[in-house]
């Protein structure tokens, strides 16, 4: 399970409990991420998949990410195909597209004058959190992953480096079965990008899952719990 963007493993918490019973769950903090991590300069992200199911002695994985993790997930499918059972990517990230986020520039000037915590606060007040923020204890509860997030990404501390940055032309490629999840108010350029995954994906299957936004795994976690169980019994 792969994280979004300044979240962590943590962000999986309602998807332990509901699948750690039938399946054996690997969660990491990706580069750059979670309350250890430290500034590495410039990384690959997708490497770190294959270290932790290595370190895990899982031959192959259903992937299952969101956001930013969604992204890593399929830059590590075109390296290891053969290691990917299928695919779940909510709310994905496509490299190359407009992510459309308008609090992005502030954050990073924030980061880089120092003020990480006030830096955290403007991205959580960001549109993409908009129908999080209805709920107030799931709101604090992510509010407190964010501010663990050290910033290293908007000061340039920590970079992500891609086998494939521009995707689009390869995802024909992909074969594995892919579940693509939606919150139908999530901002349009990641509607947009999860619809050219589905689009050029040869086994995507789309969802779209109403009355929540970006964060669609712990805005509706039933579900998606749900979606995600009925597909990897029928990727199997």
């Amino acid at each position: 399970m792969l994280h979004g963007f300044a979240l962590d493993a943590r962000m999986w918490r309602r998807q332990v409990e509901a699948f750690g019973a039938d399946h054996r769950i690997v969660l990491l903090d990706l580069p750059g991420f979670g309350p250890q991590a430290r500034e590495v300069g410039e990384v690959e992200p997708a490497k770190e998949i294959g270290r932790a199911m290595d370190v895990a002695k899982v031959a192959r994985a259903h992937l299952v990410a969101s956001s930013y993790g969604a992204a890593v997930a399929v830059d590590y499918a075109f390296q290891h195909p053969e290691r990917v059972a299928s695919l779940v990517l909510a709310a994905p990230m496509l490299l190359g597209r407009r992510m459309g986020i308008d609090s992005w520039q502030r954050c990073v000037s924030l980061a880089n004058e120092g003020d990480r915590t006030t830096a955290a606060e403007v991205w959580l007040d960001d549109a993409l959190f908009e129908t999080l923020r209805q709920d107030e204890d799931l709101f604090e509860e992510v509010r407190q992953i964010v501010l663990d997030y050290g910033g290293g990404h908007w000061t340039g501390k920590v970079s992500s480096s891609w086998s494939e940055p521009d995707p689009i032309p390869r995802l024909k490629e992909l074969a594995a079965p892919t579940l693509i999840v939606s919150g139908e108010q999530d901002l349009p350029s990641f509607m947009l990008m999860a619809e050219a995954y589905a689009k050029a994906m040869p086994k995507a299957r789309r969802e779209i899952i109403q009355g929540v936004g970006h964060h669609v795994s712990l805005e509706a976690a039933a579900v998606f719990n749900e979606l995600v169980r009925r597909f990897i019994a029928s990727a199997r």
